[in-house]
Parts: structure tokens; C-alpha cells; sequence
């Protein structure tokens, strides 16, 4: 009754706003249902994309010669197209029920799994690599969310890479995804720093830079254990070094070496000069030594110390060239660093001064650590600089609390300090809250991921009066950078059931465990092993089918001149490996030459006393072994002495050596001599039983050989 009465206009007007209003409503629904959805815009787009690489397939296909091949692509290809036609657009997801995640990515990422878009663009590209091979980690066993992070329900692309704020698993882009690895195949400071992952280069160099850059020196992580050798102990610093270049060094180490792991504090000199009053204060400089200083004016010391610190094999770990990127510090500045007693005393027994150093003792004669101190001590850029400290009580107190706040003991044991962490703990970085951040006045996107850019690259940037920042700065490159952000992302709790896990690098493996003692004692600074290492040493990668593993247990504990006195380096440096060390060793190269460890017994022969005369016909005649090798320091003085061969090497590989012994070492000194296999097998007997004779049997045999080769020279200049 009331809508009659109203008249016709007001009619009209009421009519046309609800036209409008069902317009506007369904204008709403419109974008919010369709313009707002991305995914179905681009799953139009993929399938128009796919409908027409199908089509250029089909035409390459064409051309083809007629056969069974070519029908069986054809009809493939068209099976292909027909699904495109009737594929349309839907919502598409996997639910992963053992990881309790729903997977929607391949909603806007369709061709992740199809080569033929490897030249379109995001988001339809093909996945770079091999990540996804359905026998690996194909797609519909673990989706994206997995690796890539993200929030897998959501279909905005905002939501859907967790750019959202505080989202805790923000989307892992390209490398960055490797941070994941670690969920299914994880690694602890266990295994070596410079071991790879497999298909992670960058988690696993960003892995590498972090350990070798002591990270956890001031950060706690756990399940993983920081390296006591990372820097030196500076309770002794006066009986070291000046307190002048203490401080040039604490101001700028990179400017002495730049290669060096020591940070850059960026501390003002007032601090610099109490911390290294402190230090000074806790030893005094020892009386001088005759012996370190006896050498020191020879003239032709540069001559003799080089060719002495080379023969000794200092440079598998060293160099002097200004470059310092070996295992142990460049010397090239060693003259202004280091006291000759200092030195002397260094040389001769290193774990004197550091019990914890890496350096071995290299058992040098007096005379060698002279002309070694009075070489090294000539290496200089400029005079060492001879300004003292004479340090107040209360200066030494400041200096003491600076020691113990900055950080110095997460790589130093210093006087009452052992090593210290003093930094925040790193679990659970990789997924840290944006909320717990703190930005200061920087002006970076408020996400964790450019919040941990910064952090490694410029750590003061976030330095205020409230919260001062202590971390130094490293230096790192923007390679370098990126590489530690995908490891620091790594670092997070993740929830992978137990049949997913797979350790590709355990601890207890052999060849993980070998290579973590290999690693932390530069073995390859000196010795090839595999396919990388020095020259200096031996070639070990045939060490296990080489050697007896009961007397390389043995030498490693303890090991001896092996090559002639004269043929430098003429010993192998003690590690003070320990039984377990040295057993771990042998079991290494034994597993990378699949030989047997350690149940290996020498074999005892009854050999032909026929055969035995002919095989020292050929010891002394045919091929005059003894003009190379001794017996018990007795002979030749280019190979090693073959008097304990028996127990060091085993027959079977004897055998192979002397049948082609640039087979396993190309530039070898030692001839082919082309021998037939039974001749390799007889030598090869007698060598194994020169440990079994006697001195005075040997004299005898010797003896005998001698008398019969003049006999026959006689015989020859008789008979011209």
C-alpha cells in the first residue's frame, strides 16, 4: 500500500538505484572473482603458450621420415594438443599428507616439469636443473613449498611467496632455495668446510665461508663444534711480537694480511692501545737466544733460508708472495711480525707455544731452525715498528674489559679468558620474525632476508646508542654475501619425516670422516689426493692398495726419514695424530682404493731357490737397483731405502709398480723397465723379504754379487 503511494518519479528513482547497486555488486564480484585472479589469467595464458609449442613440435615433426618413430610422436603430440583444447582453468593443488602441507603453486608455475619451457618466462618456466627428476624429488612426491618456502594454500602471488608481514617462510628464490637442503640431507662442523653438497654449490660454498670464517666462535649453534685452531692464544704476546704492530694489526688487519680471517672491529685508538696494554701485560719478552740470532748476518742467509723453508715443504701451507691464500699465513711479512726468538722457538716445537695450532713439528735440526729464523726474519715491507707501551694499571684494567666485551675470545684464549661466546645464538636464524629485527635508520625493504644482507655486508649499519653492535665487518664480496644469507637461511627447525632423510656426507662414513682429518691438517698442501693437492709429497690417492695398513697406522703416530738423508724433504712432519686419527687415516685410503682394512697380512711365499737366484740377478745385474735404493742406509740416494719395504708395502701392488711405475706416477724418476710378469712377480718376492735378513747375510750376499760383476769386467777387458 505504501510502495502505490508513492509517485512515478520516486518510482524511477528507486528502480534506477537498484540498477546501479546490482551493477556495482556485480562489478565487485567481477573483481574480486576473475580480475583478481592472477592464476587463472595465467593459466589462459600457458595453455594458448603450450597449444602453440606443441604446434611448432608437430611441425618439426612432420618433417621427419616416415616410420614407426615419427607415427609414434605424432601421436603423442596430438594426444597433447586434444588435452589442451578441454584443459580450461581450475584451481589445482597437492596435498603432501606425509608433511601435512597443501601444495598450490603449480596453479601460476604449470611448466616447472616441462622442458619444452625452458626459453618462457616466469611463471611458466621450466625448473633450472635437476632438482625435480621424478626419480629425485618430482614434483608430485614433494611439490614447491617444500624447497621453496612460501605459502603454499594462498593464490595471490603477494600471500603465496609469504611476503606477508611476519610470515615466518618467506619464498626462497632461485640458489636460495638450496638453504632447504638441509631438512632431508643435513651436515654438522663433522664433516669438512670445503664439502659440497650435491646440486648445492651455494649453500654449500656460504657453508664453507662460515666455518672458515669462525662464525661460531661468537655464535652458538647447535650439534655443531668450533674449531679451537681458529686464532692463535695471546697470553704470550711479548715473547711474539712488539706491541707497536699489535696495534697496527688490531687497527687494520687486512692492511698486513688481506687474506686474513681477522675482522675488521672498527675500533677507536684510545681502545686499541688499553686492550693491547692488557695483552702485553700478561708475559714478558724473553732474554735473547743465541742460538735464534747466530745466523742472522750470514750473507748468503736469503739463498739458504729460501731454498731451506722450500726443501722442508713450508710453502704446502705458506707463501711468500704477498697473495696469502694458503692454509697457514703468508711470511712474507714476517720480519716485522715475529722476533727471531720467537721464531727459533716456533720452528723447533710450535705446540709448545699453541698446543692447539694445526702447524705440525717438523723435528728441524738446530741448524736448519737458524738459517729458517734468519731468512724469515729478513721478509719485510717496511721496519717493524719499535714503539713500546708502557701500559698504567689502569689502562690494563680498561683493556681487560674491552678483551672480554668485544668478542676477541670466540677465536683467542686470552690469559683467565678460554674461548667465549658472545653473540646472539644462530638456531632458528632462517626463520627469524621480522618483529625481533632491529632496522635502526636504515632504510632496507623490513624482511629477513635484506635485514641479513646488510647484517653480513655492513653490521654497524644497524649500530645504535641502545643496542650497540658489536659484530666486526668481514669484508665480503656481494658472491660472498649471497652465498652466506642461503646458508644462514638454512639454519632453521625443519619437519621432514624420518623415511625422507637421506645423509649424503655422514660423519661416520669413512670417506667423510678421512676427509674432515685430511682437511684440518692440509694434507693436500703437500700430498695429491684424488684429483687435487701439492706436489711436495708423495701421491696418495693409491695409498691404500700401496701400503701396509698396520705400518701406515704406525708411521703416522710416528714417522721416520723413509727417502735417503739429502733428498729433501726428507721427513714427513709429526701431527701428533692420535690411534683412533691414524687408524681413521689408513681406513680412508684404504676405502678410496677398495682394499682390504684392516685385516691385510703379508704374504709369507716359499719361493724357488731357482727364482730367488734370478731375482737377484736382476737386483744387482739386469736392472742395478741398488745404484737408486739403499738397504739400511746403504746404496743409492734417489729412492727410498728398501731394507723394511716388506712391511710397508704390499706385494701385490710391488708387483704392479715394478711392471709400470708411471701408471700410478706419470713423471717418476724410476724407469719402465718392460719387465714380463713373472719377472715383476720373482722381483717382487725378494723386495718382500729384504726385511727378514740380517746385516751380516746381506754383506754376504752384496759381497758375493760385487766379486762376480768385477770377475766379468776382468773377463771383458781380458778378452779386448
Amino acid at each position: 500500500m505504501a510502495l502505490m503511494s508513492l509517485s512515478t518519479k520516486s518510482v524511477k528513482l528507486l528502480v534506477g538505484f537498484a540498477v546501479v547497486l546490482l551493477v556495482m555488486t556485480g562489478a565487485v564480484f567481477l573483481v574480486e572473482g576473475e580480475l583478481s585472479r592472477p592464476w587463472k589469467k595465467i593459466q589462459r595464458q600457458f595453455n594458448k603458450t603450450d597449444k602453440k609449442l606443441t604446434l611448432e613440435e608437430i611441425k618439426q615433426v612432420q618433417q621427419l621420415p616416415d616410420g614407426e618413430k615419427k607415427n609414434k610422436k605424432m601421436a603423442m603430440l596430438e594426444e597433447r594438443l586434444d588435452g589442451i583444447k578441454s584443459r580450461g582453468t581450475g584451481i589445482k593443488q597437492l596435498w603432501l599428507t606425509d608433511f601435512d602441507i597443501t601444495d598450490r603453486c603449480m596453479n601460476c608455475h604449470a611448466g616447472v616439469e616441462h622442458p619444452r619451457f625452458a626459453n618462457v618466462d616466469q611463471p611458466m618456466t621450466t625448473h633450472p636443473g635437476k632438482h625435480i627428476a621424478t626419480d629425485r624429488h618430482g614434483v608430485e612426491q614433494y611439490g614447491c613449498v617444500i624447497c621453496h618456502a612460501g605459502q603454499g594454500v594462498a593464490l595471490k602471488v603477494h600471500e603465496a611467496h609469504g611476503e606477508a608481514h611476519n610470515w615466518v617462510e618467506p619464498f626462497l628464490p632461485g640458489t636460495r632455495a638450496e638453504s632447504s637442503c638441509v631438512g632431508c640431507h643435513p651436515m654438522t662442523t663433522a664433516v669438512a668446510e670445503n664439502t659440497e653438497l650435491d646440486d648445492a654449490p651455494v649453500f654449500s660454498k656460504g657453508r664453507t665461508l662460515y666455518l672458515e670464517n669462525n662464525c661460531l666462535g661468537c655464535h652458538l649453534l647447535q650439534d655443531n663444534v668450533r674449531s679451537e685452531s681458529i686464532g692463535p692464544i695471546l697470553s704470550k704476546l711479548a715473547t711474539k711480537t712488539n706491541s707497536g704492530w699489535t696495534r697496527n694489526w688490531v687497527k687494520n688487519p687486512k692492511g698486513y694480511l688481506s687474506q686474513t680471517v681477522m675482522p675488521d672491529f672498527e675500533l677507536p685508538d684510545d681502545e686499541i692501545m688499553a686492550m693491547t696494554g692488557y695483552l702485553f701485560s700478561l708475559s714478558k719478552p724473553e732474554s735473547v737466544d743465541a742460538a735464534a740470532r747466530s745466523k742472522m748476518e750470514m750473507a748468503d742467509l736469503a739463498v739458504l733460508g729460501a731454498k731451506k723453508l722450500d726443501n722442508l715443504g713450508c710453502l704446502g701451507c705458506h707463501s711468500v708472495d704477498g697473495k696469502d691464500e694458503g692454509f697457514g699465513p703468508d711470511l712474507s711479512r714476517a720480519g716485522e711480525k715475529m722476533t727471531p726468538e720467537w721464531l727459533y722457538a716456533w720452528i723447533k716445537d710450535p705446540k709448545k707455544y699453541w698446543p692447539e695450532t694445526a702447524m705440525p713439528n717438523l723435528r728441524v735440526p738446530d741448524e736448519d731452525a737458524q738459517l729458517l729464523t734468519a731468512y724469515l726474519s729478513s721478509l719485510k715491507k717496511e721496519e717493524a715498528s719499535s714503539s713500546e707501551l708502557d701500559a698504567s694499571a689502569e689502562l690494563i684494567e680498561k683493556g681487560l674489559v674491552l678483551v672480554r666485551d668485544k668478542g676477541c675470545t670466540g677465536c683467542h684464549k686470552i690469559g683467565e679468558f678460554a674461548l667465549g661466546y658472545n653473540a646472539p645464538e644462530h638456531d632458528g636464524i632462517g626463520v627469524k620474525r621480522v618483529d625481533e629485527l632491529v632496522f635502526a635508520e636504515t632504510d632496507i625493504p623490513h624482511t629477513l632476508s635484506d635485514w641479513l644482507t646488510l647484517k653480513i655486508k655492513n653490521p654497524r649499519a644497524f649500530n645504535t646508542e641502545e643496542m650497540p653492535t658489536l659484530m666486526p665487518k668481514f669484508g665480503f664480496n656481494d658472491e660472498e654475501t649471497e652465498t652466506l644469507l642461503t646458508f644462514l637461511l638454512s639454519i632453521r627447525k625443519f619437519d621432514i619425516p624420518g623415511k625422507y632423510v637421506k645423509v649424503l656426507a655422514d660423519p661416520v662414513a669413512l670417506d667423510v670422516h678421512g676427509e674432515l682429518i685430511v682437511e684440518q691438517n692440509n694434507c693436500r698442501g703437500c700430498h695429491r689426493i684424488g684429483d687435487t693437492g701439492g706436489t711436495i709429497g708423495p701421491d696418495l690417492g693409491f695409498e691404500g692398495e700401496r701400503v701396509n695398513p698396520e705400518w701406515l697406522v704406525n708411521f703416522l703416530q710416528k714417522p721416520d726419514k723413509i727417502r735417503p738423508v739429502g733428498i729433501e724433504p726428507t721427513r714427513m712432519p709429526t701431527f701428533g695424530f692420535d690411534t683412533a686419527q691414524a687408524e681413521t687415516l689408513a681406513a680412508f685410503f684404504a676405502d678410496a682404493n677398495k682394499v682390504a682394512y684392516p685385516h691385510y697380512m703379508p704374504e709369507k711365499k716359499e719361493i724357488a731357490e731357482a727364482d730367488t737366484e734370478e731375482a737377484w740377478k736382476f737386483f744387482w745385474q739386469t736392472f742395478s737397483c741398488q745404484s737408486c735404493h739403499a738397504w739400511n742406509g746403504e746404496g743409492g740416494i734417489i729412492g727410498p731405502d728398501q731394507s723394511d719395504l716388506g712391511n710397508r708395502l704390499r706385494g701385490e701392488w710391488v708387483s704392479k709398480w715394478l711392471k709400470n711405475p708411471q701408471a700410478f706416477i706419470s713423471d717418476i724418476q724410476m724407469p719402465n723397465f718392460e719387465l714380463y710378469p713373472d719377472e715383476a712377480e720373482k722381483l717382487s718376492d725378494l723386495l718382500m723379504g729384504f726385511a727378514d735378513i740380517s746385516p751380516g747375510v746381506w754383506h754376504q750376499i752384496k759381497k758375493r754379487w760385487e766379486d762376480e760383476q768385477l770377475l766379468k769386467q776382468a773377463q771383458h777387458m781380458g778378452g779386448n
